[in-house]
C-alpha cells in the first residue's frame, strides 16, 4: 500500500446505511377521475406550495419504486429519505422527529398517502385536482395554473 491512499479508502460497508426494518408500499388507485400521476406536472405545481417540496420528491420516489415493483415492495426508510435528499437518522429514520416522517405525515394530511398499518403506505398512485378550497390557498401563478389544467382536462373530454 501506499501511504497516500491507505487512510482515504472507505470500507464497502462505511458506504451502505445500516439496515433497519423496511417500509411497505402498496400502490392505491386514484380516488376519482379525473386525476394526474404523480409524475405530472399538475402534482407538482399544484400540490407543492401544500405538502413542500420534501414531501413531493418522497411521493414521487415511493411511486417510481411501486411502478418498478410492478407492485407492493418494500423499501429501506434510510434509503428512501437519502434519495430524496432529507436527512436520515440510521438509528431511527421513522422516530417523531424525523424529516421523513414530517414529510409522510403531510402526505398523508393531503391523502396522498395512506397509513395501512405500522410500516405499511398506500401510496396514491393519481392525484385529485384540488378542491375550490385548497386552491384558494395556492399563490397565484400556482392557481392559474390549477385553473389552467383544468380547462385543458374539460377540453380533452
Amino acid at each position: 500500500m501506499t501511504s497516500g491512499t491507505a487512510g482515504s479508502a472507505r470500507r464497502p460497508s462505511e458506504e451502505e446505511p445500516d439496515p433497519v426494518e423496511g417500509l411497505r408500499l402498496r400502490p392505491l388507485p386514484a380516488i376519482c377521475k379525473p386525476a394526474f400521476p404523480l409524475d405530472h406536472d399538475y402534482f407538482e405545481i399544484a400540490y407543492t406550495p401544500l405538502v413542500g417540496p420534501s414531501a413531493v420528491l418522497l411521493a414521487r420516489a415511493m411511486a417510481r419504486h411501486l411502478e418498478a415493483a410492478g407492485g407492493p415492495t418494500t423499501v429501506c426508510p434510510v434509503e428512501l429519505a437519502l434519495e430524496v435528499g432529507i436527512r436520515a437518522s440510521s438509528g431511527d429514520p421513522l422516530g417523531r422527529r424525523s424529516h421523513l416522517v414530517h414529510a409522510l405525515d403531510r402526505l398523508v394530511h393531503d391523502h396522498v398517502v395512506s397509513r395501512v398499518d405500522g410500516r405499511v403506505l398506500g401510496v396514491r398512485v393519481a392525484v385529485p385536482p384540488l378542491s375550490d378550497r385548497a386552491a384558494a390557498k395556492l399563490p397565484g401563478p400556482a392557481r392559474a395554473a390549477h385553473h389552467q389544467f383544468l380547462e385543458t382536462l374539460a377540453e380533452e373530454t
